[in-house]
This record gives structure tokens, sequence and C-alpha cells, in this order.
């Protein structure tokens, strides 16, 4: 009853933040062409989710350098990972993409027909075998809930609501010399609705992102029946991240960034709550906490550092 409780407070949530991105995406398509501009929006809208889930997972590792785990090469990520989709009821395993990068770093695209998950050269060679396994089950929650899907919507909705006001803005500021000439009016309410669209859909997007993570551990929690695994793996990846990011943007920045601007839950937050979690510990899967992954040699040619460019960081 709890887990059923857990999961119907889930999909309210979701719903709810859903549904407040779209009154404010049907706004600002409203303020700039009426009800034909809210039926644009959609099509649009429309016609991204429908290319966006058969973009192939190799085409998405392939920008971030990855290269195919075959099961020959790490038979035993892949004997890990086909027990952990088996305790989801996974269609088919996710495959693994080795990625070339100093950053700590795991993430799934794809859907349940299609899944993946790269992992980065400093995850598997920093983390214990018990603490990968605990990263993996992460992943595969996120690919069992369909969560790439959900996030992938969620940023389509953003994207196309920061679109919609940019637009605005322009024909706002080529219609300025006319205004000044008293031809034409501005809507200062509009104006206003332009402004803090992108911004309020940007907290909800990050909102949504900081519920499926917890959600994650949860569930991954369920799959390996270890939540001291993955609070370990936390831990590290919290002290890796904070030393790499104290390089790049320098001390102390970590602390100025307010909870509601990260897409990440706070990481004591979330240990915390691992923690509480052991009462669901029942189908234990656990290996030694120096147990390490072997990465063939053949994989680690070129080790990329984390480097800044315009969109962000890249691995």
């Amino acid at each position: 009853m709890a887990e059923f409780n857990h999961k119907l407070k889930n999909f309210v949530h979701t719903l709810a933040l859903f549904l407040c991105m779209g009154v404010i995406l049907s706004l600002v398509g409203f303020i700039l062409a009426g009800v034909d501009g809210i039926l644009w929006a959609a099509v649009l809208g429309v016609l991204i989710l429908v290319i966006s889930p058969n973009i192939s997972p190799a085409f998405i590792f392939s920008m971030y350098g990855g290269r195919l785990l075959s099961a020959n090469d790490a038979p035993g990520l892949y004997q890990v990972t086909q027990e952990l989709s088996a305790r989801a009821d996974l269609p088919a395993p996710p495959e693994l993409y080795y990625l070339p990068s100093q950053l700590m770093n795991a993430f799934s695209v794809g859907t349940s027909a299609n899944p993946a998950i790269g992992l980065s050269d400093s995850l598997l060679n920093t983390l214990s075998m018990r603490e990968i396994i605990a990263v993996l089950a992460h992943e595969i929650s996120h690919i069992q809930h369909n969560d790439v899907r959900v996030m992938t919507y969620a940023d389509v909705l953003n994207r196309i609501t920061n679109t919609l006001s940019l637009t605005g803005f322009l024909l706002i500021f080529l219609n300025l010399p006319l205004y000044f000439l008293g031809l034409v009016t501005i809507s200062w309410f509009a104006l206003g609705v332009l402004i803090v669209a992108p911004t309020i859909m940007g907290f909800l997007q990050l909102s949504l992102s900081r519920m499926k993570e917890f959600d994650a551990d949860r569930q991954a929690v369920l799959l390996t029946g270890d939540p001291e695994g993955l609070a370990m793996a936390l831990s590290k990846l919290e002290v890796y991240e904070s030393s790499i990011f104290d390089i790049l943007l320098g001390r102390g920045h970590r602390g100025s960034i307010p909870s509601v601007l990260r897409t990440h839950p706070d990481t004591e937050e979330r240990i915390k709550r691992l923690l509480s979690l052991k009462e669901l510990s029942k189908q234990t899967l656990k290996y030694s906490n120096h147990d390490r992954i072997s990465v063939p040699v053949h994989y680690q040619k070129s080790i990329r550092k984390p480097r800044r460019h315009l969109g962000g960081f890249w691995y």
C-alpha cells in the first residue's frame, strides 16, 4: 500500500507540473498569435516528440566519443545489467557505452525498447563494483519508468516556450519605433508574461528532474536491496564533482547555488533518504567494496578532460 501511495503521489506531482508547463506554453502562444499560436506550439511539440524517441542511442553517445562495450570486454557489467533488468521487468537489458571522460558520470538514453547507459572512464575506475551496481540500478530505474521520455517532453515544452518568448521580444523590439510614434500599443501584461515564462518553465523542469532523481534512488534500492551502495557512490561523486568544479569555476561556488536551480537534489538529502530505506532491502545484490571493473586498454586511447563551451560542460 505504501508503494502504491508513493507511485500515485509521484504521478500526481508529475501531472501537475506538466499541466502548469502546458498552461504557460499556451499563454505565450496565445499572446503571440491567439488561438493559432496555441495550435502551432502544439503541432511543433508533437513533431519533436515523435522524432526524439527515434534518435539512436549510438548517435547520442557518438557525440560524447562513446564506444559500445561488448559483453566479451565487460562480462561482469553485462551480467549485473541483465540481472537488474530482469528484476525491473525490462523487455531487454540496456546496451552499455564507454565514455572517454575524466568526469564521473553515468546517464541513460532511449526508451524501454532500445535503452542504453553510458558510463564514463572516471566512474568505472573510481567506484567499486558494489557502487557501480547501485549506479546501474539507478539508471535502469530511469529506463523502467520512462524518465528519459518524460524529461524529453519537459525539455521540449521548455525550449518551445523559450523560442516563442524570444520571438515575442523580437516582435516588440521591431515595433518600438511605431510605439514611440503612437501608431501601435504594447501590452505590458503580455510583455511581463514573455519575461517570466521561460524562468518559470525552467524552475518547473528542474523540480521535475529532482523528483525523478529521488524516485530513481528509491527504485534502485528495490532492485539491489543495497541503499548503502548507492549512498557511497553518491558521496564519491559529490567529492569528485566538487573538486572538478572548484578547478573550473573557483572554490566556494557550490554553496552559492540554491537547491531550486539544481537538476539533481542535494546529495546529503539523497543519502539521508537512502539510508532510511533499509526496510525495503529484500533482494540483496552485493559485491565487495574492493572489486573493480577492468576496461580493456583499447577503449582508453583518448580520455577527454572536462572543459567548458557555450552550451555548458562537455565530457
